[in-house]
């Protein structure tokens, strides 16, 4: 029987500089068979918080990643052989994989030379979105969405072949060990600067584009420097660190999925916007809504388009509508390599889980088409996903974002036509209209 440290949390994060390691440490796929086996597991979760579970267990669950440190294996998989649940050991020692994430430094004197297999720091993102900028004048420009606990900005970089176009929103990295999803958001603003093909430089000139690829700074760089699977940001709670900033925005704050405790991967913090890095950049994304169409949010992994709610499996909205319009995206996406992502709102898909971003930017904003990416991959490598896919994932991830919007033209939730056109247009059918008159 496992019996619960009081002394001993699976997190032991110290503000050392020393970088923790993970030799050892081994992921397991565990797959519940039934509701039984379910509660089994979710008793598991809550009540031994040495075992780091990546995915909540949810009555639909078809699996679950579950990460253990070296002296607890033999109890979790005696545990688990004696409920008689599957599972199979996806990564022996995840220390390996880790090492292998990075092989390349972005180096200024040339922008290419950002791969797309590689993970790169915040600084080497930061430099590369300010030497875009610099390589794009006129199209493109740096944007601060915020601010971090720390002091760092939340950088991003706006792309806009005109003004007064309809928008389109990418929030990214905001749970830090994520890695995968800033290395996703990066494709994709490389794409709308610099792709031949004719469909996404329509979509790159037909609307502006506001992109952060780590709206988590602090985390990043931590998970980066300290401990590879850092989650929340850094804020000091007495003794503990950091707040899930996607557990943090003021909508249904504190009902599902959340924890009151600081020690919890899924800590909301004290109160709604209590964090500096959701409170600065709620207010950012609240200032410009009304001329946003379509807002995405990119996470890892499980590879699941979500849209909103997760308070309720109940089709609120336009939630039909733009079901239709994921699931033709994700016809899309799996063309490519034959990747397959499952579509539905949050609660119906994973679990049901409250404070998101794109809960709050579809409920409390009323922007159109909201959309959460879980990328790459099912259960395999998870938050570890190797280098090698980085390009995979990208590719296939901007052919769905290329169909989304094709169909939402379609379904006449995207206008990509500027203020200034539609003046233009108005003022030359009414000349035409004058001179018939005449």
């Amino acid at each position: 029987m496992l019996v619960k440290s009081l002394s001993i949390l699976f997190f032991i994060i110290s503000v050392s500089s020393e970088k923790f390691r993970f030799d050892n440490y081994t992921l397991y796929k565990v797959i519940p068979k039934n509701v039984e086996e379910i509660q089994v597991l979710q008793n598991l979760q809550n009540s031994v918080p040495e075992f780091d579970f990546w995915d909540d267990v949810t009555p639909v669950s078809e699996y679950v990643n579950v990460l253990s440190k070296p002296e607890l294996k033999g109890d979790l998989e005696s545990f688990l052989s004696g409920a008689g649940i599957d599972f199979v050991v996806t990564l022996e020692n995840i220390q390996d994989v880790i090492d292998k994430e990075t092989k390349k430094h972005y180096t200024r004197s040339d922008i290419r030379s950002m791969t797309w297999e590689s993970y790169y720091t915040l600084e080497e993102i930061y430099a590369w979105l300010d030497d875009l900028v610099a390589a794009n004048p006129g199209v493109a420009s740096i944007i601060i969405g915020g601010k971090s606990h720390e002091g760092r900005d939340i950088k991003g970089i706006k792309i806009s072949h005109g003004t007064g176009k309809r928008v389109v929103f990418i929030e990214s990295g905001i749970h830090a060990r994520e890695w995968i999803a800033p290395a996703t958001t990066n494709y994709i603003i490389n794409q709308l600067l610099s792709s031949t093909d004719e469909e996404i430089k329509t979509i790159a000139h037909d609307y502006d584009w506001y992109i952060f690829p780590v709206t988590n700074p602090d985390g990043y760089v931590w998970s980066h420097v300290g401990f590879r699977l850092w989650r929340k940001n850094r804020s000091p709670y007495g003794s503990e660190f950091g707040v899930d900033l996607n557990r943090n925005w003021n909508d249904n704050w504190l009902k599902e999925s959340v924890s009151i405790d600081p020690t919890s991967n899924v800590f909301a913090g004290l109160g709604p916007f209590s964090e500096i890095e959701t409170r600065t950049l709620s207010t950012y994304i609240m200032d410009m809504a009304d001329r946003i169409d379509l807002y995405l949010s990119f996470h890892s992994s499980g590879q699941i388009l979500l849209l909103p709610y997760g308070n309720t499996t109940e089709p609120l909205a336009n939630y039909h509508d733009a079901m239709q319009i994921g699931r033709r995206a994700m016809g899309a996406l799996s063309v490519r390599y034959g990747t397959q992502y499952t579509t539905g709102n949050i609660a119906e898909a994973i679990y049901f889980a409250t404070g998101t971003s794109v809960d709050w930017v579809k409920e409390r904003l009323h922007v159109p088409l909201v959309y959460c990416y879980e990328l790459r991959d099912r259960g395999t490598y998870g938050h570890l996903l190797p280098p090698e896919q980085i390009l995979p994932t990208s590719e296939e991830v901007m052919d769905s974002i290329v169909e989304m919007i094709i169909q939402a033209k379609r379904f006449g939730y995207m206008n990509y036509n500027s203020a200034s056109t539609i003046t233009v247009s108005m003022t030359l059918i009414f000349a035409m209209m004058t001179k018939l008159i005449l």
